[in-house]
């Protein structure tokens, strides 16, 4: 899985450029994620515009991420989600736990306005 940051003011966005979001490729995006956390960044932006395929385990993931980032007093946006992958967001409700955007600026945007 290939994953690259870019750091804006008050956010890091994570573009994950692979096709398939399930095991065992979620584990190097939770290990990532995990280490910009311990590096200090607390709202973490994925870009998933790529992502064409999400499974279960990937969801897992997702609220794990939701979980650390929420530890520290952070968040996790996610945007760019297909047609398929935002009918199972939908479907597992798990579009109520997790920001969910259609794109880069509303994610940032909506980043931006929750932090003092």
């Amino acid at each position: 899985m290939d994953l690259a940051n870019r750091f804006l003011p008050g956010c890091v966005v994570v573009d994950v450029t692979d096709d398939k979001f399930g095991y065992p490729k979620t584990m190097v995006l939770k290990n990532h994620v995990a280490k910009l956390l311990m590096e200090g960044h607390r709202h973490i932006v994925l870009n998933f515009s790529e992502v064409q395929m999400l499974d279960s385990f990937g969801i897992a993931v997702l609220i794990s991420l939701l979980k650390l980032c929420r530890e520290i007093h952070g968040n996790l946006t996610l945007f760019g989600l297909n047609k398929q992958i935002s009918g199972l967001m939908e479907l597992t409700h798990m579009d109520r736990v997790l920001d969910i955007w259609e794109s880069e600026a509303q994610a940032i945007s909506q980043v931006r306005a929750t932090q003092p």
